[in-house]
């Protein structure tokens, strides 16, 4: 990709995905009367909220560093936060995909059982851990790549090896690849547990809406409805994660070749995906979460009542 068109594609989502972040930001520390959100799911949204600015923010510095010569290490480490805030979002929509499964499906297994029970600690615990492993991949994998080097369209191992002492070049890039499949199973795992939870949610639901139709029951209790909307956005949110994890997935595995340089050398393709899952991602909490529907709206009319 073109560093223009880079430029193109990326500026407008970027404002874009700002612009609502500040919103949704102003909605959860000033939320509508009678709308509450309670942790962990508001503890995740805020997270999400957090993520996703500074990923915007690191997506301007790269364009504003296409005007002139940055230096390698500015770029990899800019590149290397945009992986780390959009890797983070991603397994806290996991987390939040688990939240509404077991809150919303009936459980009948012991550990299923014992999982509500413990969902909160569960959730924390896990999203620690998470991102810990998501740290200590990218910042492995971000010295190795500093220690290899500016890695040139035509690089080949052969003639790394005529330039590096043998033993310390396959010591780094041994530990570059242990970083680099420990990001691939960090992106794969949420990707299962996003189509794994929203799936067996909307087939529950669809189940009981069914099971209302034949007893002649009204699908209008605002709980249900509420229910529905969440999952069906969480769908929606799997479908749009579906394109960038998958290219990350990708990335990860053309990594351990030479290849990745070829396909992707300034990374303008992997930061797009990132940007436009973001903005999508957004968009679906926005639709989502009545936190924010409220929020936006009394937003609005605040703004037409001073006009």
């Amino acid at each position: 990709m073109e560093p223009w068109l880079y430029a193109l594609l990326s500026s407008p989502l970027c404002l874009t995905g700002t612009f609502f972040n500040i919103i949704f930001f102003f909605c959860l520390m000033r939320p509508v009367a009678g709308v509450t959100l309670r942790n962990p799911l508001r503890f995740l949204l805020i997270v999400v909220l957090f993520n996703s600015t500074f990923q915007q923010l690191m997506t301007a510095l790269t364009i504003i560093m296409l005007l002139f010569d940055s230096p390698f290490w500015l770029q990899t480490l800019t590149i290397a936060l945009i992986y780390q805030f959009f890797c983070a979002n991603f397994s806290c929509n996991a987390w939040i995909s688990i939240f509404y499964y077991i809150s919303i499906v009936p459980q009948q297994h012991p550990i299923f059982i014992w999982i509500k029970r413990n969902i909160n600690a569960i959730l924390y615990v896990g999203f620690v851990l998470n991102q810990i492993v998501l740290l200590i991949s990218l910042s492995m994998g971000t010295v190795m790549y500093f220690l290899l080097g500016p890695v040139p369209n035509n690089f080949t191992s052969l003639e790394l090896n005529k330039t590096s002492p043998a033993e310390s070049v396959e010591s780094d890039l041994y530990l570059f690849h242990v970083a680099n499949f420990t990001y691939l199973l960090y992106c794969t795992c949420p990707l299962f547990t996003l189509l794994f939870s929203w799936g067996k949610t909307f087939v529950y639901l669809r189940e009981h809406l069914k099971k209302m139709g034949q007893s002649s029951e009204s699908f209008s209790q605002p709980q249900q409805k509420s229910q529905m909307r969440v999952t069906v956005t969480g769908m929606v949110q799997a479908a749009l994660f579906l394109p960038s994890s998958l290219w990350t997935i990708a990335v990860a595995f053309l990594y351990v070749t030479d290849n990745f340089e070829m396909v992707d050398p300034n990374r303008f393709v992997t930061m797009t995906f990132c940007s436009m899952s973001s903005l999508g991602n957004l968009l679906c909490f926005g639709f989502s979460q009545s936190l924010f529907r409220h929020g936006i709206v009394s937003v609005f009319n605040k703004l037409t009542r001073h006009k």
